[in-house]
């Protein structure tokens, strides 16, 4: 239970941050349009960003990535040692990272012929 907590309470604080920093500012938005990871996006999956709405991809990437860093967070609480800690968030947050990315551009990409999405 005591992880659980610990896992809803790391979620809620980095999606709020990332919401108010990148999606909600005007300036932190106009960087996100022209960030590494938008570009990334269009290169890896083939996304068109011409067809998509770019605040509800910002929504859901916020959700995507900070649902990565808590699931990562919380599963090294679980160890003691340090160098093990870092060696597992490695392992897990690399394809943790590329799973999630590929499924959400797989639902953007069903979403991308449709207008305003």
């Amino acid at each position: 239970m005591d992880y659980l907590l610990t896992f809803i309470i790391c979620f809620i604080i980095i999606y709020l941050v990332y919401s108010i920093f990148v999606i909600y500012r005007k300036k932190g938005f106009e960087k996100f349009k022209s960030s590494k990871q938008i570009i990334f996006f269009e290169k890896a999956y083939k996304l068109d960003f011409k067809k998509i709405n770019l605040k509800s991809f910002a929504q859901a990437l916020a959700l995507t990535n900070a649902f990565i860093i808590a699931f990562t967070f919380t599963v090294i609480q679980l160890i003691q040692n340090f160098i093990l800690k870092m060696l597992v968030a490695f392992v897990i947050l690399v394809p943790l990272m590329l799973l999630m990315y590929k499924l959400l551009s797989i639902v953007y990409k069903k979403k991308e012929g449709k207008q305003n999405v």
